[in-house]
Order: C-alpha cells, then sequence, then structure tokens
C-alpha cells in the first residue's frame, strides 16, 4: 500500500513539474540591443549578447520576435584604476544590469544589476576580462530568471482585464497594429488569450480594411523594383477576407516568376492559401506576428 502511494505521488509530482516548465517555455522575452557607456569600444557588443542570451536560454525563453516584455542590458564603468605590483595593472569594474520592461506601458518589472571586475596590461584588456567574468550559469543569475518569469506569469494571469482594456482603447483609437500587439504577444496558452480570440480577430479585420490597399500599392512598387522579397512579404499581410483579396492575388500572379528558392517556396505558400483556403490560419497567424513584431521594434527603439 505504501508503496503503490509513493508511486502516485511521484506520478502526480511529475505532472505538475512538467506542466510547470511547459508554462515557463511558452513565456518570450525579447531581448534588446545592449546600452554601452561611453568608454566601453563597442567592439565587445557581441561578446556581452552571447553572454546575455545565454543566461535566458537555459530556460528557453528567449525568441527573436516581438513579445509583451523585453530585456534591456547594460554595460556602465563604475571606475578604472590601477593595480601595483611586479607589474602594473589595468583594472575596471563595471556594473552589468538587466531590466525586464513592460514594452507597451514602458514600465520596469525587475531590474538586476551585479558588479563586474577585470585586469589587464591595457584598459581595454580589462575591460574584457571584466566581460568574461560574466558566468551565464551562476546561480544569481538562473535566481534573476527564475523570479522573471514567476512575475511574467503572474502578470498575464492578474492583468487580463486591463490587457484588454488596452487592447481595445488602441482599437477605438484606430490603432490596430498596436491592439494586435497587445493580444498576439499573449503566450498561446494562457486563459487570457484563449478567451479573447475574437478581440485579436476584429483588430486583424479593422487593420486589413485601413491597410490593404497601401499594402498592395507597397508590394507593386517592390515587383516593379523586382524586389520580390519584399513584395511577397507584403502581399503576406494581405488577409483572404480583406477588401483587397483579389488585388492581392492578382498581384501574386503577376510575380510568379521569382526564381529565388526561398521566395519560391513564401509565393507558393501564399497561392495556395488563396486556391484552397487550407492554410489560412496559418498565413493569418503570420501576418499578425508580422504585424505586432513591426509595431514592438518600432517601440522598443523609441
Amino acid at each position: 500500500m505504501i508503496s503503490r502511494l509513493i508511486i502516485i505521488v511521484f506520478l502526480f509530482s511529475t505532472y505538475f513539474v512538467s506542466n510547470a516548465q511547459s508554462e515557463i517555455k511558452n513565456l518570450d522575452i525579447k531581448i534588446m540591443s545592449t546600452h554601452f557607456d561611453l568608454g566601453i569600444p563597442s567592439i565587445y557588443h557581441t561578446k556581452v549578447e552571447r553572454k546575455v542570451i545565454a543566461i535566458f536560454t537555459q530556460k528557453d525563453v528567449v525568441n527573436k520576435k516581438g513579445s509583451t516584455f523585453a530585456i534591456y542590458p547594460s554595460l556602465s564603468i563604475i571606475e578604472f584604476d590601477k593595480m601595483e605590483g611586479i607589474k602594473t595593472l589595468q583594472t575596471a569594474q563595471l556594473e552589468f544590469s538587466l531590466i525586464a520592461k513592460n514594452v507597451f506601458s514602458n514600465e520596469d518589472l525587475t531590474v538586476f544589476s551585479k558588479n563586474i571586475t577585470g585586469s589587464g596590461s591595457t584598459q581595454k584588456a580589462a575591460i574584457n576580462k571584466a566581460i568574461s567574468n560574466i558566468h551565464p550559469n551562476q546561480k544569481a543569475y538562473s535566481k534573476f530568471v527564475n523570479e522573471l518569469l514567476e512575475k511574467v506569469d503572474s502578470y498575464y494571469n492578474s492583468e487580463c482585464e486591463t490587457i484588454l482594456a488596452d487592447a481595445k482603447k488602441a482599437m477605438e483609437n484606430n490603432e490596430n497594429e498596436k491592439a494586435i500587439a497587445i493580444i498576439n504577444t499573449l503566450p498561446k496558452s494562457s486563459d487570457c488569450r484563449k478567451a479573447n480570440e475574437s478581440i485579436l480577430s476584429q483588430a486583424f479585420q479593422n487593420y486589413q480594411k485601413q491597410n490593404c490597399n497601401q499594402l498592395i500599392q507597397k508590394a507593386n512598387i517592390a515587383a516593379f523594383k523586382k524586389d520580390y522579397k519584399s513584395a511577397i512579404d507584403l502581399l503576406g499581410l494581405v488577409d483572404v477576407e480583406s477588401p483587397c483579396a483579389d488585388d492581392a492575388k492578382m498581384a501574386l500572379e503577376e510575380i510568379a516568376s521569382a526564381n529565388d528558392d526561398q521566395t519560391a517556396k513564401k509565393l507558393a505558400f501564399l497561392n495556395k492559401v488563396y486556391s484552397d483556403n487550407k492554410e489560412i490560419q496559418k498565413a493569418r497567424q503570420q501576418s499578425m506576428n508580422a504585424i505586432s513584431n513591426t509595431y514592438i521594434e518600432g517601440i522598443s527603439k523609441k
């Protein structure tokens, strides 16, 4: 009997642990470009960004698309000094920070900072050594990421009404890209997303009515310049149920001669969408992703 109870408890604990892990992995957090203080050479950007990405990929939360939350890393100078000995060394003390922001409200969700130090024969060498001392697998980083994920998860659960109010207000102001971005960036498994797909669909339809003519005009200009990739990307944003669907289909037919492999694949996919509608939901989701990504990229840079 006891052994059976132990097995049952183990199975339940395994179930809940696996569920918790899947929820965490569903959260998206975009990593922005690292801000450097003046005095820190830009040649170290790539090195720092690799470190930052490594901190988050341990929890599978990094993505390249738009998200409600973004990480703004920064590297600041605390002081430069010298260390006297057999050989005089330059020392660098830096502050490495990670700020998690809500990209729509610009509010800070959480802030992490850690002092890092390094020494070398030159100031640049000292900075390089300090950056090398960012070890993504340290407990401090793991603790920060876990706490961040808990806060993000809690936000989606507790702020659903506020999120929806913001989306509806954006729609009232004809800011349909913003409305799409607000809802589309919700985790697909969240109750808030599942219960409000109709708002996302309405915002998408409004966007189509508002922008489809302009999208086709831009696509035609790109096609005229033989920039078929851009033309197809723009036409991919026109939904099969939009007022401009027939014009988009005609434009696709006119650029069917594109011979680039990647371009040809997307062209074939969009033609399939217009011919039998089997891929309509997939195409619609791709379009909403592109719209929300573009919107978030714009406000994140601001």
